[in-house]
Order: C-alpha cells, then sequence, then structure tokens
C-alpha cells in the first residue's frame, strides 16, 4: 500500500481506492509534504471533506489549494475571458463541457504553464473514476506542467452520462497514469465498528462479481418495509442518537418528498447548479410584480411546508400571515425584491412553518437581497455569485441530511439509513445500480439501517 513519502517521487501515477480505505488521510498527509499541493475533486463534499482532514491533521491552510475540477475551470477560463469565453451564470446541462474546454484552451497558454508551475508543485485528483473524458484531456494537459497523481475506485463510478461518459480505469486511466497500488486498510471503521468495515468490503466484492447479498446475516439493522418513499426508517433508534445521520435515496426528487414527508427533520442538500433557484431567477428577471408573487410563492412552497396540527400561537401567526401577505402586496406593485426577502423571512416566522429545503430558501434569500441592495443588476446573475461562493468556500451539512450518493459521495456520517435497498436496481442504466448501491452504504460509519422490501438483494454487474 502506497505512503505519502513514496508518492513524492512519483511523476505519474494512479491509486486504487476503495471507500473509507484512506483516501483522503493519504491525499491529504501528501498534500501536507509539499511546497504548495493543487487537490482537485468533483464535489462540494469531496472539497469538504478534504478541508476537514487537512485541519483535523494541523496542516497548514497554504500548503495546498483544494477545489472541484469544475470550479478551478471556472476560474481560470475567467481570468484569460479572451481564451477561455467563461459563462456569467451558473452552467446547464451540456454547457458544463464547454468550462472543460475553455479550460484545455487556457491551459495551453505558454503563460499559464508558467503560472501553474510557480504555483504548485504537484497535483492530486480525487475520485478519479468519475472524470468524463473532457476532464480526463484537462488533467492530462495539467499532467504535462507538474507531477500528477489520480486516486479512485470504478465501484464508486455513478458520475455517468449518455452524452459525457466516464473514464474507464482500464483503457483511459492507467494508460496515462500507472497503477501505483491499491489501498487494504479499512479505516474509516477502524476504531469504531471494524466488523461493519469488514461487511462493507465484502459486499464490495459480491457486488462486482454480482453476487446476492443476505441483508439479515449483516453487522446492520435490517428493517422490512415496503416502499422506499416510507420516512419512518428514517426515525429508526434516531432519538438522541449523537453525531451525524444521512438517508440515502438514488432520486433527487424524493430525497426531497422525503425531506418534506418528515417536517424538515432531515433536510434535503441541492446540487451544484441549484436547478430550482436557477430556474427561478431567470423567470422572475423576466416577470413583472404580480407574476413574481406567484414565482415567489411556488419557491417557498418547494422549501417550506406546514406542521399539519393546530397552532398554539395563533396571535403570533395571524400577525405573521398579515405581514406576509402585506409584503406580497407590496412586491405584486412594485416589483421590488426587498418586499420578496421579507416574505421570506416571514414565511419561515410561523410557528408551524417547517424548512426542508433550507439550502434553497436561504440562497434564494441570499440572492435577492444582493438584487435589492443593487448589488446585482438582475437575479440570474446574483444566484450565479451565491452558488459560486458554495463553489468555492464549500458548504457545512445539516446535521440530519436525506440526500443522493451523487452529492454524498466523498462524505462519511455516523450513522446512515436505506430507504427499501431494492429500489436502487431501478433506472436504465443496469451498470451503475451496484455501484450506487455501494456508494451508499460506505458512507456509514458507525452504524447502518437497511430497509428493504426483500431480505436479499442483487444487483447486474457493474461495468
Amino acid at each position: 500500500m502506497p505512503n505519502p513519502e513514496d508518492l513524492l517521487g512519483i511523476s505519474l501515477g494512479s491509486v486504487v481506492a476503495p471507500a473509507g480505505h484512506g483516501k483522503t488521510e493519504l491525499i491529504a498527509r501528501t498534500a501536507a509534504l509539499g511546497r504548495r499541493t493543487l487537490v482537485l475533486t468533483h464535489t462540494h463534499a469531496g472539497v469538504h471533506a478534504l478541508r476537514s482532514r487537512l485541519k483535523r491533521l494541523g496542516v497548514d491552510p497554504k500548503a495546498a489549494m483544494i477545489d472541484t475540477i469544475a470550479s478551478w475551470s471556472t476560474r481560470y477560463t475567467a481570468a484569460f475571458p479572451g481564451v477561455g469565453r467563461p459563462l456569467d451564470r451558473m452552467p446547464k446541462g451540456s454547457e458544463w463541457s464547454d468550462i472543460y474546454k475553455g479550460g484545455l484552451k487556457v491551459i495551453k497558454v505558454p503563460a499559464v504553464g508558467e503560472v501553474l508551475r510557480a504555483s504548485y508543485d504537484r497535483i492530486l485528483v480525487d475520485e478519479y473514476q468519475d472524470c468524463d473524458l473532457q476532464q480526463h484531456s484537462l488533467v492530462k494537459l495539467l499532467s504535462e506542467h507538474l507531477p500528477t497523481i489520480v486516486f479512485g475506485d470504478r465501484m464508486q463510478g455513478i458520475f455517468n452520462f449518455d452524452d459525457s461518459p466516464s473514464v474507464s480505469w482500464d483503457r483511459d486511466v492507467t494508460p496515462h497514469f500507472p497503477f501505483i497500488g491499491t489501498l487494504r486498510d479499512p479505516m474509516r471503521w477502524r476504531s469504531v465498528n471494524p466488523e461493519l468495515g469488514r461487511w462493507i468490503a465484502e459486499v464490495r466484492e459480491c457486488l462486482e462479481l454480482g453476487l446476492p447479498i443476505d441483508l439479515r446475516d449483516a453487522p446492520v439493522t435490517y428493517l422490512a418495509c415496503e416502499s422506499d418513499r416510507d420516512p419512518s426508517p428514517l426515525f429508526h433508534e434516531i432519538e438522541g442518537v449523537p453525531g451525524s445521520v444521512a438517508a440515502i435515496h438514488r432520486y433527487r426528487k424524493a430525497c426531497d418528498q422525503l425531506a418534506k414527508s418528515t417536517g424538515g427533520f432531515y433536510q434535503a442538500i441541492e446540487d451544484v447548479a441549484c436547478v430550482d433557484l436557477q430556474n427561478f431567477a431567470e423567470a422572475w428577471d423576466a416577470a413583472s410584480g404580480p407574476r413574481r408573487v406567484e414565482l415567489l410563492r411556488s419557491l417557498i412552497d418547494l422549501a417550506i411546508c406546514r406542521k399539519a396540527t393546530v397552532s398554539v400561537e395563533a396571535e403570533h401567526d395571524a400577525a405573521v400571515e398579515v405581514e406576509l401577505e402585506a409584503c406580497y402586496s407590496s412586491l405584486a406593485s412594485t416589483g421590488c425584491a426587498t418586499f420578496a426577502v421579507g416574505a421570506i423571512e416571514r414565511a419561515r416566522k410561523h410557528s408551524l412553518a417547517r424548512t426542508f429545503r433550507g439550502e434553497l430558501i436561504r440562497d434564494a434569500g441570499k440572492a435577492l437581497a444582493m438584487v435589492a441592495q443593487k448589488k446585482c443588476e438582475n437575479l440570474t446573475r446574483s444566484a450565479f455569485l451565491v452558488r459560486q461562493r458554495i463553489s468555492h468556500a464549500g458548504r457545512s451539512m445539516p446535521e440530519r441530511t436525506v440526500s443522493t450518493p451523487l452529492l454524498l459521495k466523498g462524505l462519511e456520517f455516523d450513522h446512515v439509513v436505506v430507504p427499501d435497498a431494492t429500489h436502487f436496481n431501478s433506472g436504465r442504466n443496469l451498470s451503475d445500480r451496484a455501484k450506487l448501491f455501494y456508494v451508499a452504504i460506505s458512507r456509514a460509519r458507525s452504524s447502518l439501517v437497511i430497509a428493504s422490501s426483500s431480505p436479499t438483494v442483487q444487483f447486474p454487474l457493474p461495468d
């Protein structure tokens, strides 16, 4: 198994790293040995995890620049706009590919190569199995300027889209980044639940071979259930349990529904683009006052529900309702974002209000406030800047979240709940089902609850 000192002498290489086997620790310790290491990953969750590990190890923050590949490319295209041609808003769909195309053009500028060599002494790329071919081309070009080591695991390769296929470890990765070694120590579970760590490693082997997994014969809590939309497993023995909790469902809309059904006890987090915020912002900019009221009411309904009970603060809530309607009335007549900010604040003040998509409503409020304060000319631009800050700074996870494997990759939680494991055996892509299930269960550090409508689960062979 490679150690940090070994990696310092390698110019190009790849490390195979199963979930929870010390990859983040190895990257952090390797980065700490350098003058200035550029560490790239794919998600904000991954950025947060790497920064947290460096902080835990007492590493000088200046020793490593940690960023997503998309964010790093965006900043470099913005720095050289004539070559990179950056967008002035959050990309959508195929526009993400334009970021990497722009990054490739910028890196080819001789002066940029000099900047890279002056800024960093090596590059480490995390979660490399999630690179598409455009990102792979970008990293290969970076590796012409600096020593580069990539870390990944094909069993966690779940970012695979028809118009943007992920790299093949055998066909694309190792020919350019020669195999260095495989991490073998299940470090995530060593001090808290070694038995769980061994079982997850065994499940990984079964999933690679397409073998069935008996959930009753496992160091997990197995719960029989009938539906993946049933929120009851999310509350199983959760009261008073210390530490972080994540419920993991493969579909994003189901996560929002589950968060809502828990009354905000669990929070649903947003993807990097926060499409609902983007759509709201674009529609807002094209709308007049009355239409803006409709849009804002719809946005609030996406993020806030009301507890189905009798209010014990009737007088308080009556006053809040009056203020809320006054904000809507002023917004209808003026179209001013100030009144939208006021409406959001008052919608959350109601004693029965339960926010279940806090990130969405919080960022909408921030974006609207920037427009109200004339810091941005329109809401589309403001929303882009708000989300870009998260891209650069990362985000703090709520204590209890319900989200997808895609958004939680790179993170670990003390406790994980999987609503009906059989739902992972759905979707048009047969080859990603086992991988999604593996990513979900391997987020658990201390305990794992798996609800399932069948005591055994089996998935098609991963590619």
